[in-house]
């Protein structure tokens, strides 16, 4: 179910999954600022001169990932684990001119955020350890 990700499965070309059904390929397009919203979700506070790559290993030692297919699953997946952990989803959204790749939207359930129903490409379950 859930996976915890090591960083060079999202930094070490030679060990990066290409499969979309993998969270590091997800992962793989956060950005640095991303990689600072979810340090800041858990409370952790690094400088900003930090390199990306560090954040970003700050940050997958303290969430545990899943990449979910659809909508029903994630609040499926909240239902099941709201209680004993904190949830954040990020869902990759496309534009209309630029199919290339998603941009990360942090959707916090709790706050009643809405899941997107457009333009969607992928969705990760990130669980606080």
């Amino acid at each position: 179910m859930s996976q915890t990700i090591q960083p060079d499965e999202i930094f070490d070309l030679s060990k990066a999954q290409a499969s979309e059904e993998h969270p590091s390929y997800w992962l793989a397009q956060l950005r640095k600022a991303d990689w600072q919203y979810l340090l800041q979700f858990v409370n952790v506070k690094l400088p900003v001169k930090t390199k990306k790559q560090a954040m970003a290993e700050a940050a997958l030692q303290r969430f545990e990932f899943v990449n979910c297919a659809g909508r029903g699953e994630v609040w499926q997946l909240w239902n099941e684990t709201r209680n004993e952990h904190r949830v954040l989803v990020i869902q990759f959204r496309h534009s209309e001119s630029d199919w290339s790749r998603g941009l990360p939207e942090f959707v916090h359930l709790e706050k009643n955020d809405p899941l997107g129903f457009v333009n969607i490409a992928g969705r990760l379950f990130c669980r606080v350890k």
